[in-house]
């Protein structure tokens, strides 16, 4: 995790889940989140396939051009990823575990952009899997930000933290590497596979395949 907005939000909910356990929707505050609250999302999914956005911020809907509610979260991933994206976020609300996704995104003009995104389980009236909290934000906030909008992304990174077990989250790294073949997971953090890619956990120090590959 290496943008503010990620640690932020990635703070104030692991506070609560300190406190709560995994929070209810309702536990969370928008006025304690004003400073990422543009770039937070909430997602819906319950017994769909796929997430949709439920409430997406404005600076969010800017760099995709589009009001994002209702649309499926994993539609801007390049195709071979899509399945991928809904089978991590599904682990999220299921197995009550956070994802840090990291993204190369490409613009209308062809301008290229990196973004991470994060990924964070909620209760919903005592369900899991129906709500889900977020934030992406850019890397770099070039000028044409909000202008040209990103119209597909790829996986570049992906980290899986389990709050039960992961004492230090912002130090704690994970490598993602391509499979030979494309298994059909969907559960990650028993299997570690994920779509056409293997998740292998690092440890501090991390397990290096490819140094444009570990957050």
């Amino acid at each position: 995790m290496k943008q503010r907005s990620t640690v932020e939000l990635y703070s104030y909910w692991s506070k609560l889940y300190t406190k709560h356990g995994i929070p209810e929707r309702g536990l969370i505050e928008p006025s304690a989140l004003r400073k990422t609250l543009g770039d937070t999302f909430v997602l819906q999914s319950g017994d769909l396939d796929y997430a949709t956005y439920r409430l997406a911020g404005t600076r969010l809907c800017s760099i995709y051009a589009s009001e994002l509610k209702g649309h499926e979260f994993a539609a801007p991933w390049i195709q071979l990823e899509r399945n991928t994206v809904s089978n991590v976020v599904r682990s999220v609300g299921y197995d009550q575990v956070a994802a840090v996704f990291g993204s190369n995104a490409k613009t209308k003009s062809g301008r290229t952009l990196s973004l991470e995104t994060l990924v964070l389980p909620l209760l919903h009236n005592g369900q899991k899997n129906q709500r889900l909290l977020g934030v992406t934000s850019p890397v770099t906030r070039p000028y044409w930000l909000g202008v040209d909008p990103i119209i597909s992304q790829s996986i570049s990174s992906l980290r899986i933290v389990d709050p039960k077990q992961d004492t230090s989250p912002f130090n704690t790294r994970f490598t993602l590497m391509k499979a030979k073949v494309q298994p059909s997971a969907v559960r990650i953090p028993q299997g570690k596979r994920v779509g056409h890619l293997t998740v292998l956990e690092g440890g501090k120090s991390g397990f290096r395949e490819d140094p444009g590959e570990i957050i």
